[in-house]
């Protein structure tokens, strides 16, 4: 129902998770970016296609935010030449640029050496990655 309402745009479904007491979490996402009004756009057209007379529910739509982990491969291109976060099933923390996604994992242009000023790709394949999320900076 939800790709019906996406298809033609570039916004998308990352994940549906519904909860006791019949809470829909849908959580949307777009290649550039997504906005409130895109979140309400999208309620109005799930609750439109869902009978309260039936079933009643509490219907929430909004972005996955920026600190929930990756889940699908065009949240990760859409973050191509930005900063991210990944932690491996090993439990390290990497950090770096993102250089490039595939099928099987990323290239990530770390910086390396004593003082930190080299720079080395690294690539990682999806297997060995637990959580990965963008680094949320603040500029002046």
């Amino acid at each position: 129902m939800i790709d019906n309402c996406l298809e033609g745009t570039d916004k998308f479904l990352v994940d549906v998770d519904i909860s006791k007491g019949n809470i829909i979490n849908v959580f949307v996402d777009g290649d550039d970016g997504i906005s409130i009004d895109d979140c309400a756009g999208i309620s109005r057209y799930v609750e439109m296609q869902l009978n309260r007379d039936v079933e009643d529910f509490e219907l929430r739509v909004s972005s996955p935010g920026l600190n929930k982990s990756f889940k699908l491969l065009r949240q990760y291109k859409k973050y191509i030449n930005r900063e991210i976060e990944l932690i491996t099933k090993e439990g390290k923390v990497l950090k770096g640029i993102l250089k490039s996604v595939s099928e099987e994992g990323v290239k990530l242009e770390r910086s390396v050496g004593k003082k930190m000023k080299n720079k080395a790709i690294e690539e990682i394949v999806f297997d060995e990655i637990k959580e990965s999320k963008p680094v949320i900076l603040f500029k002046k």
